[in-house]
């Protein structure tokens, strides 16, 4: 289990890189933006801007979510039936599922950033990323895109949960994700919505957002875990192990 464990994460860590590199030499090979020179600060929010590339909406939905949800399943071992017919708290190992999706998601949004980090001096000087503040943007974002994907892995688990099957869950948890992001692309929603949080790069890097409106996209992404968090709870309580 060590191993595959350790194999999970440097494919991980090796998918991240792929996409990095992949996304930002699509980006700066651009004929308009070849020809403009622009200076180091433009060519940070271009590489994390969040209309595409390695810190999009669109990666962080489309690209990223099967990755993750491939990883959560196949990181732990599956939980044994034996543990309910004996009667263990449904409660307590529903605690202990949400704990793997939290665990989870951190890792997957520290090696989101570990990657950005490692790579982003191969274009841009190590002064001009201090100046920026980048570091910390990163680690803001760190923390965003966690509760991001706390939320879809609490998901995630409510539907396997009604329709027991991991292969389908991962296909109705793609459709929804894939429908708020063309929902959201094509403007169909002015109001909030979960995928409008996923924006602290672009945000900060284009000094409109502070700690505060970070702070503030912090308080409703947990409280979308938290509400996710009890509907999974109820569910659970419900789930036939048996059938």
């Amino acid at each position: 289990m060590k191993i595959k464990r350790l194999c999970l994460l440097i494919g991980m860590l090796a998918f991240f890189t792929i996409v990095w590199v992949v996304q930002s030499s699509n980006a700066l090979s651009v004929n308009f933006i070849k020809v403009t020179h622009l200076p180091q600060d433009q060519i940070v929010l271009l590489l994390n801007n969040s209309a595409f590339g390695y810190s999009s909406i669109q990666a962080y939905t489309l690209f990223y979510a099967i990755p993750f949800l491939i990883l959560f399943n196949h990181f732990f071992l599956p939980n044994q039936i034996e543990k309910i017919i004996r009667g263990q708290s449904r409660a307590l190992l529903y605690r202990q599922r949400a704990i793997r999706v939290l665990f989870i998601s951190f890792i997957f949004s520290m090696a989101h950033t570990i990657v950005n980090l490692a790579l982003m001096p191969v274009y841009i000087e190590y002064t001009v990323l201090n100046e920026l503040s980048f570091p910390m943007i990163a680690v803001l974002n760190t923390f965003g895109l966690f509760f991001f994907y706390s939320f879809i892995g609490l998901i995630y688990g409510v539907v396997e949960d009604v329709v027991k099957s991991s292969v389908f869950s991962l296909f109705v948890v793609m459709l929804l994700i894939g429908s708020l992001y063309f929902i959201d692309k094509l403007g169909l929603n002015q109001a909030w919505g979960p995928l409008k949080d996923l924006v602290i790069y672009t945000k900060y890097l284009e000094h409109e957002w502070t700690l505060g409106n970070v702070f503030y996209t912090y308080m409703r992404q947990v409280m979308m875990v938290i509400f996710m968090f009890m509907i999974g709870s109820a569910v659970y309580q419900r789930k036939d192990f048996i059938s």
